[in-house]
């Protein structure tokens, strides 16, 4: 996840940006600095992707140099006017999303007023910038550096992890959570579960997980040993997982029903009522950074939950999507994607899934 973001100009300040870049990673890791889209894949909508590296971020750099404001294209045309323009989109997604924005003024560049700006970024003008000239380079940017690390949030959609003795508090509460569903004869699910002889299904991985999956509910083979994503849609889902570097016991895996429903139906709404609680017990336990869900029911409920503009969105419109919003214990990114099970029945589906699991490398 790239906590730092910097908006530049190639034509105009890529020297700076460089030098600036080599004094960053001094301070940050590398992985926390995002300075380009490298690429943005043939049918890709490149105005979300650039949206979506934007919202991830903690802290926005918007690097001004002395040619930011007049340069143009072939036509004549001034970039910054341009509805498609790169370094326009995204200062328009951090100015959106509330970011720390900070303009950075390189080779004698001055702010720019609200008349010169198109009228979606006019208010970059009110942000208080920091002059980093060619004098004083190292003494400047360590100015920077300095108001970037004051400014930093505490959470972030990383976690840090928690010391052995809060994972253990954790680990106990899932327990005393699992009991406590093994016991829930009022249940609708119950007498079905009883009757074949079925586990509930909790949920596993990680007890502090950064990224936190929900699915529909469990198959007969998650049923019949107690554990999600254990079938053909958990060995695609691991796949998928891996293809972003992410292990299987590094995230926590659930369903927002924990019994298995007869034939594998659609939830009932009783049953999505009694079981909400339990899932919000699990995401107070856990408190993930990044919740992904898997079908529409997950994500019904969680929009629901968080009382998004997008909960009333379709899962056609909104899978893909990083979506900001706030727990209790801070703020949370959403992602909503199909459930890989739909890759087994419709194969054309495969890579639209796989595209987006890609979104999570945001957050590794």
């Amino acid at each position: 996840m790239s906590r730092i973001f910097i908006n530049y100009r190639r034509a105009d300040s890529e020297g700076h940006v460089g030098r600036l870049y080599d004094h960053l990673v001094q301070h940050f890791r590398p992985d926390d600095i995002f300075m380009d889209i490298s690429s943005i894949e043939p049918g890709q909508d490149f105005v979300q992707v650039l949206e979506d590296a934007v919202a991830t971020c903690d802290i926005f750099l918007a690097i001004i140099g002395s040619r930011w404001l007049t340069l143009a294209n072939a036509e004549g045309e001034r970039r910054l006017d341009l509805w498609n323009d790169f370094v326009r989109i995204e200062i328009e997604s951090a100015l959106k999303h509330d970011k720390l924005v900070i303009p950075v003024l390189v080779g004698g560049a001055k702010m720019p007023s609200p008349d010169d700006l198109p009228a979606t970024i006019a208010s970059l003008s009110r942000r208080n910038a920091i002059e980093v000239s060619h004098q004083r380079f190292g003494y400047d940017v360590q100015k920077l550096i300095e108001t970037m690390k004051s400014q930093l949030p505490a959470h972030s959609s990383f976690k840090k992890q928690a010391d052995p003795e809060v994972i253990y508090k954790k680990q106990e509460a899932l327990k005393d959570l699992r009991i406590e569903l093994v016991g829930a004869t009022d249940s609708p699910l119950y007498q079905f579960r009883n009757e074949n002889r079925y586990f509930p299904v909790i949920g596993e991985g990680n007890p502090d997980a950064n990224i936190f999956f929900m699915g529909e509910a469990p198959g007969h083979l998650e049923a019949e040993v107690g554990k999600p994503f254990v079938g053909q849609s958990g060995q695609l889902l691991e796949e998928w997982l891996a293809g972003v570097g992410i292990k299987r016991e590094d995230v926590f895996l659930t369903n927002i029903l924990l019994d298995r429903p007869p034939k594998n139906r659609d939830p009932l709404p009783e049953e999505l009522q009694f079981y909400e609680k339990f899932a919000d017990q699990l995401l107070d336990i856990i408190q993930p950074a990044v919740i992904v869900t898997l079908g529409r029911f997950a994500m019904q409920y969680i929009l629901k939950k968080l009382d998004v503009p997008e909960k009333k969105g379709k899962i056609s419109d909104q899978h893909g999507k990083l979506i900001k919003a706030q727990l209790p214990y801070g703020e949370i990114h959403v992602l909503p994607m199909f459930h890989p099970a739909l890759a087994l029945y419709a194969a054309s589906k495969k890579d639209m899934i796989k595209a987006d699991f890609e979104k999570l490398r945001l957050f590794i």
